[in-house]
């Protein structure tokens, strides 16, 4: 599930996020949505803070590369019948292949993403 340097249909993107395909049509940069929509582009966990990294260059998870808030254009209890079987919004992991829907995907996403790939993110909550 994991792409790895050696996958012909994987592009990793690394910091500064300016190099990646058709930079120049994102004028906002590199985001959470844009990674959303090419399931073949993935973050290398080695350029983030980890609790095991020992890289001296890692960096923070960037906060525009986070599923945003209100991702999910209706929530469950508003629709009558829920979403049609496989249609429903999906979160993806930026490292790997992993997805996830539902009301709680978001947070099943941050564990996943710090569980997995040992990244945390920023507590939005601390830091507001």
């Amino acid at each position: 599930m994991d792409p790895t340097p050696g996958d012909e249909d994987a592009v990793f993107i690394h910091p500064p996020f300016t190099d990646f395909p058709d930079a120049h049509k994102y004028k906002d940069g590199l985001s959470y949505n844009v990674l959303a929509t090419h399931p073949n582009w993935f973050l290398d966990p080695l350029d983030y803070q980890t609790v095991n990294n020992g890289n001296p260059t890692a960096i923070k998870y960037p906060q525009q590369l986070e599923p945003p808030r209100g991702w999910c254009p209706a929530k469950k209890k508003e629709l009558k019948d829920g979403w049609p079987e496989g249609e429903e919004p999906r979160l993806r992991c930026t490292f790997c292949r992993r997805t996830y829907a539902g009301v709680n995907a978001k947070s099943m996403w941050r564990r996943h993403v710090f569980e997995k790939h040992k990244i945390a993110m920023s507590n939005r909550r601390a830091d507001a």
